[in-house]
């Protein structure tokens, strides 16, 4: 049985719970949870049966084989330090702290000292495997566009002041490297972070706003001295989150499964 904790009990966090819950991430359980919000703790304690954590350092101190972070950005250092220290893999759901890359070769460094693992889904993109293929020549160009309704960029929008009624046809909103996009879109452009991390290059993104889509859209372009790979992904926006895409959340799903299955398929 493979024992799971959870810190972060929101969307994301219930998704991956209630696939243990039904069987869809077999041989699984929901050992421990935390969340600052003790009612969302409580709410998926009750689902799952896991006991509800008062701290980071409580959950990290169980028997457990994987903890889940599906906090924030900001709980990323904190959640992946404790839980590889004190001897359990990690998944980094919010991947765009590793922009950072102090903070990801830190994490790095000691998930090889104590022989532990950091999992990160592949999220909303595809491709990720032909890429790491790709890296094994030489990488000239990475770039993402991402196109995605104005209700799923709302937040980010409104904070870099753009009069979202007024957007009546697509429009770029952004144009720049990954560590300056994941600053002004940090709940929207997570993808652009793994794809760089991937490909060991960095990203040039663009984000277009567009009050006509129904769906997110990315759009891969990486061109090296294997090949040039072009990937089209159009995803339906996560119900209960529309900032994320919901193969984000079914990468997750995927990735712990896989964890347990003994045939794997791709790098």
């Amino acid at each position: 049985m493979y024992k799971i904790g959870i810190v972060g009990c929101g969307a994301i966090g219930s998704f991956i719970s209630k696939k243990v819950v039904d069987g869809t991430i077999k041989n699984a359980k929901i050992i421990a949870v935390y969340d600052r919000n003790l009612e969302k703790s409580k709410k998926l304690s009750e689902l799952t049966g896991a006991k509800i954590c008062k701290s980071i350092d409580e959950l990290v101190n169980e028997d457990l084989d994987l903890v889940v972070e599906c906090a924030s950005v900001k709980a990323v250092e904190e959640v992946a330090t404790k839980s590889l220290i004190n001897n359990k893999d990690v998944l980094i759901m919010s991947v765009g702290a590793l922009v950072d890359k102090d903070l990801f070769l830190k994490l790095k460094k000691l998930a090889k000292k104590v022989c532990r693992k950091i999992y990160i889904p592949s999220g909303a993109i595809g491709g990720l495997d032909a890429i790491k293929s790709m890296r094994l020549g030489e990488i000239y160009k990475v770039v993402l566009k991402t196109v995605k309704p104005i209700k799923a960029l709302e937040d980010s929008l409104k904070n870099l002041n753009y009069d979202i009624d007024n957007i009546k046809n697509p429009i770029v909103v952004f144009e720049g490297d990954v560590f300056e996009a994941i600053k002004k879109f940090p709940m929207n452009i997570n993808v652009s972070v793994t794809l760089s991390i991937v490909s060991e290059y960095p990203a040039k993104v663009v984000i277009v706003a567009d009050p006509n889509a129904k769906l997110n859209r990315h759009e891969i372009l990486v061109e090296s001295s294997i090949g040039k790979l072009k990937v089209c992904v159009e995803n339906v926006p996560f119900e209960e989150n529309p900032k994320t895409s919901a193969l984000a959340a079914y990468s997750a799903v995927r990735l712990i499964r896989d964890l347990s299955e003994s045939v794997k398929i791709g790098t």
